[in-house]
């Protein structure tokens, strides 16, 4: 009878996974019930029992399961991982106790749960009955679902946040070497590194820079590609921020220099005055080391003289509006821009 009947098998106990339509405010959403049935013997009667469930992605039958993650605060506690949740299940009636109906154990929403990949996959539940006092599994059981995953999965999303992390590097590393290595910007990019050691491992700078294939011109090319292709604007700006702290840490910051960090952030499409805005926060400090401290103002050779003046008139004003600012930083970096502006004015007026 067991063969056509499981239920009347005295070792049955069984897992299933279901899906339903919940009605939302928004419209509909796809809700799993994890449900169990069949017999639980305990080593005696009135057994404290929990219930452990656990999630895996078995999509890939060539390869390893993957776990499935859930949302919920409760399954990501100090003693579970997020695709293991421990519940209490109460007192067992009796030594052996029987379910005869399916009894739903929990409701998990799709949107909860994060897979792997985006796109159709097989969630495998594992669904343990455990002695409270020992952890021991007095049943257990597996139950399978199709799901079609329509979020990024968290390797996906690890990919990206490896690809935007390598390109902040690779651009970083490219004006590092325009300031010939300076031992000011090393600490910098070894600081960044300590706080991304997730992607690189233990790596050590030099390491990771020697595996990076190509002429520093590619290593910008597809950096910047990396970023546009993966990045949200937020992570752009954070990569040529990085250029420029690493710029403002070198000994002299020749016109080549400035140029790559403007040709980064060209290739970044970040509008030409949010970038000089960039750079006069990290690079006003060093107008004394500037090659051309010029770029700071956004003057380039092509300029007319009369363009040129005009240029300064506008950035004399935004910078006077500033000397009374409330927080000395500002007051500080507006006096020197007023002083970079007014030698250029002197120089151009005895050009004129």
């Amino acid at each position: 009878l067991a063969r056509f009947f499981p239920s009347v098998d005295p070792n049955y106990f069984a897992c299933r996974v279901l899906k339903f339509e919940e009605e939302t405010l928004g419209g509909y959403t796809d809700v799993l019930k994890i449900q169990m049935q069949g017999m639980i013997r305990a080593p005696q009667a009135r057994c404290d029992t929990d219930l452990r469930i656990h999630l895996m992605d078995v999509s890939d039958s060539a390869g390893p399961p993957k776990p499935v993650l859930c949302k919920r605060e409760e399954w990501s506690t100090e003693d579970s991982p997020a695709y293991e949740y421990k519940m209490d299940n109460g007192i067992l009636p009796a030594r052996v106790s029987v379910l005869t109906d399916w009894v739903t154990v929990v409701e998990l929403r799709c949107s909860e749960l994060v897979f792997p990949r985006r796109g159709p996959c097989t969630i495998e539940c594992t669904l343990s009955v455990l002695e409270k006092e020992t952890g021991k599994p007095l049943a257990s059981a597996r139950g399978r679902m199709e799901i079609l995953s329509e979020q990024r999965g968290y390797e996906e999303i690890q990919q990206q946040r490896h690809t935007k992390q390598t390109a902040t590097l690779q651009l970083a590393a490219s004006i590092w070497e325009l300031t010939g290595r300076d031992p000011a910007g090393k600490v910098i990019l070894d600081q960044w590194l300590e706080g991304h050691r997730q992607s690189f491992g233990e790596e050590s700078l030099e390491s990771i820079l020697q595996s990076y294939e190509g002429s520093q011109e590619e290593w910008i090319t597809r950096a910047s590609d990396g970023l546009l292709g993966w990045a949200d604007p937020a992570d752009r700006y954070g990569a040529i921020e990085m250029c420029l702290k690493i710029a403002a840490a070198g000994s002299r910051i020749r016109k080549e220099l400035h140029g790559r960090l403007r040709n980064i952030a060209a290739k970044l499409e970040i509008p030409s005055d949010r970038f000089q805005s960039l750079s006069q926060k990290y690079l006003t400090g060093r107008v004394g080391q500037m090659e051309d401290p010029m770029a700071l103002l956004g003057l380039t050779e092509g300029m007319t003289d009369e363009q040129i003046r005009q240029k300064l008139t506008a950035e004399y004003r935004k910078w006077n509006a500033r000397v009374t600012h409330p927080e000395p930083a500002v007051r500080q970096q507006a006096d020197q821009m007023l002083n970079l502006i007014a030698q250029l004015r002197s120089q151009y007026a005895h050009h004129a």
